[in-house]
């Protein structure tokens, strides 16, 4: 059996390692822990998708250095984004891996990219009442636009008609003219066959 100091012994253990795990615990859920861990996921994050944009860079100057910038604000436009930044996750998530080897270390090609899945999400989103305003004021003026140019040219239309209809009937005579030529030569050359031949 354990002789008294023994158990002693196992209960200052026991106590020293429950100490140790009740303040890693306490670090562990504390709100400036819970923050910074937080924060430097961010920045790891903003810094793995600036290298895979951007190229990666071993010094910290020109592009990489704003990079840097660019990563902490993104993180915390992330964050302020919320339920629109997963859905917008899932969307960039599913596009075809094909398309994000392309585009790294290509800004260029980036920025092409977001361009489209930019476009692609606006069409999503509803027009707002302004757009529909602008749009109704659009159309509007288009119309006022359409009918002095649809009477112009019914002016048009009717101001050539005379011309068009004269041109027809002219059309219309040269042609009988043409067939009264063509039948009477006709018949003076069936009289000149038919003449030798009655004598």
């Amino acid at each position: 059996m354990s002789s008294p100091e023994q158990i002693q012994e196992q209960i200052e253990q026991t106590r020293s390692q429950l100490s140790n795990n009740v303040d890693r615990l306490t670090d562990k859920v504390s709100p400036s822990a819970v923050a910074n861990r937080q924060v430097n996921r961010i920045k790891s994050r903003g810094q793995s998708l600036r290298n895979r944009v951007m190229g990666s860079s071993h010094d910290n100057s020109g592009l990489y250095g704003a990079g840097n910038s660019l990563g902490s604000a993104a993180g915390s436009a992330k964050d302020s984004l919320g339920s629109a930044a997963d859905s917008a996750k899932d969307a960039i998530g599913s596009a075809p891996q094909m398309v994000r080897s392309q585009t790294q270390g290509s800004p260029l090609a980036a920025g092409l990219v977001a361009f489209g899945v930019g476009m692609v999400l606006s069409s999503l989103v509803p027009p707002s009442e302004k757009e529909q305003q602008l749009a109704a004021q659009a159309e509007s003026k288009a119309r006022e636009l359409a009918e002095p140019l649809k009477e112009k040219g019914q002016e048009m239309a009717q101001e050539l008609k005379p011309a068009v209809q004269d041109a027809v009937e002219q059309v219309k005579s040269t042609a009988q003219e043409a067939a009264q030529d063509t039948t009477e030569q006709a018949k003076s050359a069936a009289q000149d066959v038919q003449a030798p031949m009655k004598q």
